[in-house]
C-alpha cells in the first residue's frame, strides 16, 4: 500500500473519534475514513500511511447506508465542527450506543440507554469563534478552524447555533475595523469572539479575546468600548460586553484577566427549580436543553442529607441542582471568578451550608486526605484529560460513592479501571447526548466503594 493507491474498502464501526473503521488485506490492515457509515462499501484514495495504520478519503461511495442523509447544513464538508451529519439522529445514537460498548467492552450489561437531546439544533449556547481577516481587502472572517488546520471557515450561518449569533457575527463583520490576529507573524488585535447565551431569557455575554496585555489595552480602550456600545444598541439581548487578555502564543482560547466594558457582569439560566448566574467566562455545558436530565441523573443517585464534595465545581452548578439531597456541599474549583460566581449562586439559590476552595482539586484532594475528612459522596466533573491517579488515590479515600461526569469516554475508562484496583465498582454507565451531531457523548458513572 502507498500513498494515493485507489482501493475498495467495507466500513466496519465508527471509532470514538467519529472516523469509518475499516480493515483491508489478508492482515486486515486499518485505515480511518471520514465522513462514511458502518456497512458502506466505498471507494478511497490512501492519504496518509505508517506501519500502524492508514488514513484515506472517500472517491466513490459504490454501496451507501441506508441510513445515509445529505447533511443539512450547507458548510458541513468546509467546516467539520458536525462530524455527523450524514445520517437521521436516532441512528446517531444508536452508533454513540456501540461506540460506548466499544469503549467499555466488560461493563455492557452496565450500559443504559443513552438520553437524547430535546433540541438537536440551536442548542449550542456557547461560541468560540477565531478571528482573522483576509491579506489583501482585510475582510473580517469569523468561524470555525477547518478540520486539521487553522484556516478559518467563515460561518455565516450554523444551524446548531441561535439564529442571533449569525446575526451578531456578521454585525462584527461589516463593522468592526481594529484588524484581527495574524497568525503567521503574531500580530494583530481580536483573536477570538467569544459568546455565552441563556436559554432562559436569551440574555448574551459577548466577550473579544484581544492579542494584548491590560497595560496595552489603554491605546484601543475608547476605540473599544465605542464598538461595545454600538452592538449593544444594535442587540438589545446582549447584556454585557468583556474584553479578555490573551497576547500568548498559545492554544488556550482564554488568557488569565477578564475586564467588564459595559452592561451586566452575568447573565441568569434556569434550570429546573434552580438558577445560575454564568459570567462572561465561567464554565458551564453548551446545552441548557438536555443539561438538566444530566444533573437529574446526578441527583438521583445521591441520598437525602448527604455531605457532599463537589470537585472542579465550576460556577456550583451540578452541587446546587442536587442540594436538596445535602445536608452539606463543598466544593472545589481554581478559577477565583467561577468560585465568585458561585458563592453568588448558592445564596441565590438559598442553600446556606456550603464552602467554596479556590484551589487545584488534586492539592484540596491530599489536603482532605491528610485532614482526615470524609463526604458521603464526590462529584467528579473534570476536563477531557480525566483526573490524575493520585487525584483518584486520594479522592478514594476520602468518600464511599464517585459519581464521575466525563465528556470523554476514553479517559473515563482508564479512571475506572484505576478505581478499580482502589476497591470501587460502576453501578451503571448512563450516556447523555449533550453534542448532538458530534461524536461527542457525556457520561456519568456511579462509583462505589466494596464493602470487604
Amino acid at each position: 500500500m502507498k500513498i494515493n493507491d485507489e482501493i475498495i474498502v467495507n466500513v466496519e464501526k465508527i471509532t470514538p473519534q467519529g472516523e469509518g473503521l475499516c480493515r483491508y488485506g489478508e492482515d486486515k490492515f486499518v485505515i480511518f475514513i471520514k465522513n462514511c457509515l458502518p456497512d458502506e462499501k466505498i471507494k478511497i484514495k490512501i492519504t496518509s500511511l505508517n506501519k500502524h495504520f492508514a488514513r484515506g478519503e472517500i472517491i466513490e461511495l459504490i454501496e451507501p447506508s441506508k441510513k445515509r442523509i445529505k447533511p443539512f447544513c450547507p458548510m458541513y464538508n468546509a467546516c467539520g465542527s458536525c462530524q455527523v451529519q450524514i445520517c437521521d439522529y436516532d441512528y446517531l445514537i444508536e452508533l454513540k450506543k456501540e461506540i460506548l460498548f466499544d469503549i467499555f467492552k466488560n461493563e455492557k450489561n452496565l450500559i443504559l440507554p443513552i438520553i437524547k437531546s430535546p433540541k438537536t439544533k440551536e442548542y449550542r449556547h456557547k461560541i468560540q469563534f477565531p478571528a482573522r481577516e483576509t491579506k489583501n481587502s482585510k475582510r473580517v472572517l469569523l468561524g470555525y478552524y477547518k478540520e486539521n488546520t487553522h484556516d478559518i471557515t467563515n460561518i455565516k450561518f450554523c444551524p446548531i447555533q441561535p439564529e442571533i449569533v449569525n446575526k451578531i457575527t456578521e454585525f462584527i463583520r461589516n463593522n468592526y475595523k481594529l484588524g484581527c490576529y495574524q497568525e503567521k507573524n503574531k500580530t494583530g488585535l481580536l483573536k477570538h469572539v467569544v459568546m455565552r447565551i441563556s436559554s432562559s431569557d436569551n440574555g448574551i455575554l459577548l466577550t473579544f479575546v484581544l492579542n494584548l496585555n491590560e497595560e496595552k489595552f489603554k491605546t484601543v480602550k475608547n476605540h473599544i468600548s465605542d464598538f461595545a456600545e454600538k452592538i449593544k444598541d444594535e442587540f438589545k439581548d446582549i447584556k454585557g460586553f468583556f474584553v479578555n487578555f490573551n497576547d500568548k502564543n498559545t492554544n488556550n482560547i482564554l488568557g488569565n484577566k477578564t475586564i467588564k466594558i459595559l452592561g451586566d457582569d452575568f447573565i441568569l439560566q434556569k434550570l429546573g427549580d434552580k438558577i445560575f448566574k454564568i459570567g462572561a467566562v465561567s464554565f458551564f455545558q453548551v446545552n441548557p436543553w438536555i443539561t438538566e436530565e444530566l444533573f437529574k441523573v446526578v441527583k438521583e443517585n445521591i441520598k437525602n442529607n448527604s455531605t457532599i464534595l463537589d470537585a472542579y465545581g465550576g460556577v456550583g452548578a451540578i452541587g446546587i441542582f442536587a442540594s436538596d439531597k445535602a445536608r452539606k456541599i463543598t466544593l472545589v474549583e481554581e478559577n477565583q471568578n467561577a468560585t465568585k460566581m458561585a458563592k453568588e449562586n448558592y445564596e441565590l439559590n438559598n442553600f446556606k451550608n456550603y464552602e467554596i476552595f479556590s484551589d487545584d482539586a488534586k492539592k484540596r484532594f491530599k489536603i482532605f486526605k491528610d485532614e482526615k475528612r470524609t463526604f458521603d459522596y464526590a462529584i467528579l466533573d473534570p476536563p477531557r484529560s480525566g483526573v490524575e491517579k493520585e487525584g483518584l488515590e486520594d479522592i478514594a479515600s476520602i468518600s464511599k460513592n464517585i459519581i464521575y461526569v466525563s465528556c470523554n469516554p476514553i479517559t473515563l475508562k482508564r479512571d475506572m479501571e484505576h478505581l478499580k484496583t482502589l476497591g470501587f465498582e460502576p453501578q451503571f454507565i448512563q450516556g447523555v447526548d449533550l453534542f448532538p451531531y458530534t461524536y461527542h457523548i457525556e457520561n456519568v458513572i456511579l462509583f462505589k466503594k466494596e464493602q470487604k
